[in-house]
């Protein structure tokens, strides 16, 4: 399964990459009826309904052509990140540069037990730490403090 999943992240990037558009996530997982095939795009200004059905469109025309599921049945769904994705790579943290985050941070806050909560734009990562713009300030958090991160909004 890894490997049909390798190649069709593979072919859709050569896809995507000419207009633009980042692969987020490709995941591929097996159900009864056939391959689920998910696909997760994002561009600089925001993805739009007409950019997944465009994607959807070239991905199923490259998907016959090149036979890469044979006779398996698939069902594909291609969605932008969401307002509010959870982050599930380091490497997330350069794709969403310029973006809006919320960032959980392991350590609770005072009183509450709730995790202490950042909210900023996004600069990207350098040497394990998460840059953040938080009004005039730029903070570091070290990647091993966070316990999740979210686009916000």
């Amino acid at each position: 399964m890894e490997n049909i999943q390798k190649q069709l992240q593979d072919e859709v990037k050569k896809l995507t990459d000419p207009q633009n558009i980042r692969v987020i996530e490709c995941t591929v997982v097996k159900g009864k009826n056939g391959l689920n095939i998910s696909v997760i795009i994002d561009k600089d200004g925001g993805v739009t309904i007409d950019d997944c059905e465009k994607v959807s469109r070239m991905f199923n025309s490259r998907i016959e052509v090149l036979e890469l599921l044979e006779d398996e049945n698939y069902n594909l769904k291609v969605s932008s990140p969401g307002i509010d994705r959870e982050f599930k790579t380091a490497l997330e943290y350069d794709l969403f540069i310029s973006r809006d985050v919320k960032i959980f941070l392991k350590k609770l806050s005072d009183k509450s037990g709730e995790p202490k909560v950042v909210r900023g734009n996004l600069l990207g990562m350098k040497k394990g730490r998460v840059n953040i713009k938080i009004g005039d300030e730029i903070m570091a958090i070290p990647l091993e403090d966070i316990k999740k991160t979210k686009l916000d909004g």
